[in-house]
């Protein structure tokens, strides 16, 4: 249960309060921990924001990695029972369909899989779909429509706010801005013993965790790291880390209620009335100019309008290009930093559907000792070989 813990081990600094960070930093705290929770921005202002946020272990390999996100879908569920059924969790249900006869016996085949290894997957029909989600319009009669019912999303704004104000109650210290803009530390003895910061006093730290998302590697070599913490570039030449968001609305009524992967868009619904879009195909990078970011902005639109209803009086409201942080193996790296005696990591891409469950388990480890099984696959020394 939230707040409850062990034996209180000695004041942490969680660097990055994105979602695994603000997790983190409530599930330490009701541990008994002192904690200080430190952004260069604000809470959930980096990544969590503009994340898709869908809640799925749809397709992730292999068969370990498949069932610790099937294990974070789940602590989404216990962690907004035991926060009096928060309204940001949506456990929705996703609906996919493929465009060619080669992707839907793909489709068919990881449908199978994952039915087999116990996840709730399976092939429905068209008007099983349309049954379910009465918003989807059909440019192209699809042969099996894949329906995903445990899946779903989070708003992550209303998420972060309730973590922050749970965070406060617990004793959380939050620093912003260039109070909590990561400088260097200071080290001896192999030990990080305190995290200096742009601005305010150094603050002690017995023990440190970087949550820091895509500027991760900076802060691993700013603690002496004796290794790499490698992730998948996304500065030009265009790599797989960045991605375009794009918020548009208002969906009227008849609007889509559930997560849909359609050919060419990604799409659910979004809070103040908006619809969260994504595509797999928007070329584009932190480089990439407004008019052309604003080119594809209004073509995820007009794709989006084609596969639902609820659309065709909205307009594009905002768009974002995000850089998620991807590993450069595709698998998170949480644990033991290796160099310094006390700098833990938590880098992950899929850091919305795992952050609730890697702040369980990293809680535990800090403060038992004891290392978890289900992240032995995933420490960061694995790069040293």
């Amino acid at each position: 249960m939230l707040g409850d813990g062990g034996p209180r081990p000695a004041s942490c600094v969680v660097i990055g309060a994105g979602v695994i960070g603000s997790c983190l930093a409530v599930r330490l705290a009701g541990a008994g921990v002192q904690v200080t929770l430190l952004d260069q921005a604000g809470p959930g202002q980096a990544a969590t924001r503009w994340s898709f946020a869908w809640l799925n272990s749809s397709d992730k390999a292999p068969r370990g990695y498949h069932e610790l996100n099937h294990a974070g879908m789940r602590a989404w569920a216990a962690l907004a029972g035991e926060l009096g059924g928060a309204a940001w969790y949506r456990p929705a249900g996703n609906l996919e369909w493929a465009a060619t006869a080669a992707g839907h016996d793909q489709l068919t085949a990881r449908v199978d899989r994952l039915a087999s290894w116990g996840y709730p997957a399976r092939m429905i029909g068209a008007a099983g779909a349309a049954a379910l989600e009465p918003a989807l319009r059909w440019p192209a009669a699809p042969a099996g429509v894949a329906w995903f019912p445990a899946e779903g999303y989070l708003l992550t704004g209303p998420l972060i706010s309730q973590l922050t104000a749970a965070a406060a109650e617990r004793g959380v210290t939050v620093r912003t801005g260039p109070a909590g803009q990561v400088t260097g530390f200071a080290a001896g003895r192999g030990t990080v013993r305190a995290v200096r910061t742009a601005a305010g006093p150094q603050i002690p730290a017995d023990t440190v965790v970087c949550c820091a998302g895509r500027w991760s590697p900076a802060l691993a070599a700013l603690a002496g790291a004796a290794g790499p913490v490698p992730l998948v570039p996304w500065e030009p030449p265009r790599a797989q880390a960045p991605g375009l968001v794009v918020q548009a609305g208002p969906a009227g009524p008849g609007g889509p209620a559930r997560v849909v992967h359609a050919p060419g868009v990604y799409l659910r619904p979004h809070a103040g009335g908006l619809v969260h879009l994504e595509a797999p195909d928007a070329a584009v990078d932190l480089h990439t100019p407004g008019a052309e970011l604003r080119r594809w902005a209004d073509e995820l639109l007009r794709r989006a309008r084609q596969v639902t209803g609820g659309l065709d009086g909205a307009q594009v409201a905002a768009y974002q290009v995000c850089v998620r942080p991807m590993p450069a193996d595709g698998q998170p790296m949480v644990g033991w930093l290796p160099g310094p005696r006390n700098v833990y990591l938590a880098v992950t891409h899929s850091g919305v559907t795992l952050g609730a469950y890697l702040a369980q388990l990293i809680t535990g480890e800090l403060v038992t000792g004891t290392a978890p099984a289900e992240l032995h696959p995933y420490r960061p020394d694995r790069f040293l070989t």
